[in-house]
């Protein structure tokens, strides 16, 4: 057998980029782990040479040209070209002397994304679409610039809406790209990110890429803060994109120690990667004193443009683009406030509304949508409402991370049912998005609103016939009752677990949630064994959380010998991430929800979708696994933890007691001996119920009289029927079944 050999790199999508030379894996790890980094950076920077020349000849007829270049290359050459051309217009309007060329390439950049929009509304392959949609977010973002520049009457490239831009220009000499903003100077670095989506840049993003931009330049971190949900630590994630840097997200908790911080402070200074220390001011105050000596110590070398510098007693290489940036929640529970010699390096950015209606239009958009400013508007107003008109609950998001996933849904229906009127898939995705989660009051309210948005357009009806049969089947199967409210609920779920890769079960004990997963998870086992197309046999993995402590659930390092002890949680999710078998991976929390051990998972719960445990083992969790909370409440549940999750409630006024009842009844063998029980329940147990709902509380009589028997209570509601003839040798058991009516109130 031959040595091993690199002949390629490929993203998590799929993306492939083949090496014009083979890497031989061969020698000290650290010298092939070199030579595989120095090679990507070279290959990528030829790439990215031959994506622009191509692109100069396409010009703007690109649906060959996207599809030939990786993503990634492709938005950085389309950025270059825009900076070129912007560049070029703003200097033909200042020789001019009016804004007319500004015109002209408005309307150039809506024939790029006129192409863009039609491919996206085509059957495209995975990448491709991931391709188009992301460069749809950047060139939107490039007309809306251009745009702005012709109402404000730009006229050179002095003009501060084109001096604060984040701008691409490509240096002939070096042969090299390079990016300003303001009096600010980056370097792309030529870090194969892959080619993932990009966040659609809005005017809060522009402003938060400026205070980021300058941090660095001044040898500073950047600190987004805000309530959750408003793309604190995407926009940093974003930024990172495209400089192509690897932004490094650590999920910070309370059992972050010195020394753990200092091994991620040591690997950035060295990588030369970004770290972004996500709910930084989670961490113990204790720990922060010393946290802030060591930023310190990395900072200082940064601004004295050293190569080496000693951090922690040892000598180590820094590399000049790394950067350090936190963010945090303000004013949640569990958070402390940040030492004010910590807080001094870092710039602070308030970012607490984001741009909704713009993010929501960027993204329909690039769904393929054609009304898609319309439909915007109205998923827009119908969040403003929700959050005014419905009752308040905890487990209520109708924020940004919750309107995002429903336009990502809508994209999914439009591509599902290509034949289905925009407005339709609209309404579909808000109803499966939202209904889920209301209350039974809620609901006709809920109702009302869209009816008062989408006047005389009916709301469709999705065929679930074959998952319904299906659910049935399992329940008849387990001795459960089909009924309606259970199908519903299984059917919501699963379209939950769809749209989101996290979610809760949540409601009152006896209102079926374990019954609603399970009967879920057994549903889609048996449509994979019918061989039905797109279902996958289910895995289940249930853990009760608050039966652990943190060290337990998570691990922990040991305080007397430093050595690791594993956690049930990270062991769980080492074993199911690293299977690459199609089957589903169901993580099942079970138990009460609170800040205390939920908050570790925010990173795993976001678009992340990364465990960061205490020894620095990041987790990454592929696409069949998935989280799933079963809970009764979340009263005590951060913004951050609700805005994370798709929610399912369940209803006790959906379900009643009667399937308890037909259920117990069908496991008895004889029909008379069953028929006489129901007779029972329905003609005496209803009013009884009926009555104590509506006159009595705990130890009252009624009319002076105590109610201490079933045929009492029947001749105060004025029943006094004749008792049914019961079976000689079941007569003790049916009187035995009176004594227990207080059970079933």
């Amino acid at each position: 057998m031959g040595l091993p050999v690199a002949k390629a790199m490929s993203s998590e999508d799929g993306e492939l980029i083949e090496w014009k030379y083979n890497l031989i894996l061969d020698g000290p790890a650290e010298v092939w782990l070199n030579g595989l980094e120095s090679t990507m950076r070279v290959v990528l920077r030829d790439q990215l040479i031959l994506t622009r020349a191509a692109l100069r000849k396409c010009k703007y007829q690109r649906e060959l040209w996207i599809n030939d270049w990786p993503g990634q290359l492709g938005i950085t050459a389309s950025k270059i070209q825009w900076t070129s051309d912007c560049t070029r217009t703003l200097c033909r309007c200042e020789i001019m002397k009016e804004k007319k060329p500004l015109k002209k390439l408005r309307k150039k950049q809506n024939q790029i994304l006129t192409t863009l929009q039609m491919m996206s509304r085509k059957e495209i392959s995975k990448i491709l679409r991931a391709k188009v949609n992301a460069l749809c977010v950047i060139e939107i973002h490039s007309r809306d610039t251009v745009d702005r520049m012709y109402k404000m009457g730009c006229m050179n490239v002095t003009a501060f809406e084109w001096f604060s831009q984040l701008k691409f220009y490509w240096d002939r000499e070096r042969e090299d790209c390079y990016i300003k903003q303001t009096n600010t100077m980056s370097i792309y670095t030529y870090e194969y990110i892959g080619n993932s989506g990009r966040l659609v840049i809005t005017p809060l993003t522009d402003r938060c890429y400026i205070t980021l931009t300058t941090a660095l330049h001044l040898f500073r971190g950047g600190s987004p803060q805000g309530p959750a949900g408003t793309g604190k630590t995407e926009t940093v994630k974003d930024l990172g994109r495209a400089l192509a840097r690897w932004v490094v997200v650590t999920n910070c908790s309370d059992g972050l120690d010195y020394k753990s911080m200092a091994k991620c402070f040591a690997g950035i200074a060295q990588s030369g990667c970004w770290g972004c220390f996500d709910e930084f001011n989670r961490i113990n105050i204790e720990v922060l004193s010393v946290v802030a000596q060591q930023i310190l110590a990395l900072l200082q070398a940064l601004s004295q443009l050293l190569k080496r510098f000693v951090f922690e007693g040892a000598d180590i290489k820094i590399d000049a683009n790394c950067g350090i940036f936190i963010t945090m929640n303000p004013g949640y529970a569990g958070r402390t406030e940040l030492p004010d010699n910590l807080k001094s390096m870092f710039r602070p950015i308030a970012m607490c509304v984001p741009d909704s209606l713009i993010i929501a239009e960027n993204t329909l958009f690039s769904d393929g949508f054609t009304a898609y400013k319309l439909n915007a508007k109205k998923v827009f107003t119908l969040y403003q409402l929700a959050m005014q008109q419905l009752s308040k609950q905890a487990h209520y998001d109708f924020g940004l991370r919750s309107m995002v996933a429903l336009l990502r849904y809508a994209g999914i229906k439009r591509r599902a049912y290509p034949n289905l009127p925009e407005q339709e898939m609209v309404i579909l995705a808000m109803r499966d998005m939202n209904v889920a989660r209301l209350t039974a009051k809620d609901v006709p309210l809920f109702d009302g609103i869209m009816q008062d948005i989408f006047p005389d357009v009916e709301i469709p009806t999705l065929d679930y016939e074959l998952l319904e049969t299906a659910i049935t089947a399992e329940m008849r199967l387990a001795g459960l009752q089909p009924v309606k409210a259970a199908l519903h609920k299984v059917i919501q779920t699963y379209e939950t677990k769809n749209s989101r890769h996290s979610s809760i079960l949540l409601g009152d004990t006896n209102t079926a949630k374990s019954t609603s997963w399970k009967m879920l998870a057994n549903t889609l086992t048996r449509l994979n064994r019918e061989k039905q197309p797109g279902f996958e046999v289910v895995q289940t993995f249930p853990i009760n959380p608050k039966a652990l402590t943190l060290g337990e659930l998570y691990g922990e390092y040991n305080l007397a010998t430093g050595e690791w002890k594993d956690g049930v949680l990270s062991s769980v999710m080492r074993t199911t991430c690293q299977d690459e078998s199609p089957d589903m991976k169901w993580i099942i929390f079970d138990g009460p929800v609170d800040a205390i051990w939920i908050e570790n998972l925010n990173s795993v719960m976001d678009d992340n979708k990364l465990l960061t445990l205490v020894n620095s083992e990041r987790i990454s969790m592929p696409a069949q696994v998935t989280l799933l909370i079963e809970t009764l409440d979340l009263a005590v549940a951060s913004p951050a933890t609700v805005s994370r999750n798709g929610m399912v409630y369940n209803d006790y006024k959906d379900w009643g007691w009667w399937p308890f009842v037909n259920s117990w009844l069908d496991t008895i063998q004889n029909p008379e001996y069953r028929e006489i029980l129901r007779r029972f329940f329905q003609g005496i147990l209803t009013p009884v119920l009926e009555l104590k709902r509506l006159h009595l509380r705990e130890g009252e009589s009624v009319r002076g009289q105590e109610l201490t028997g079933v045929r009492s209570m029947c001749r105060l509601l004025g029943l006094a029927p004749e008792p049914a003839p019961a079976l000689p040798d079941q007569q003790s058991d049916i009187e035995g079944f009176a004594k227990m009516r207080f059970l079933f109130a």
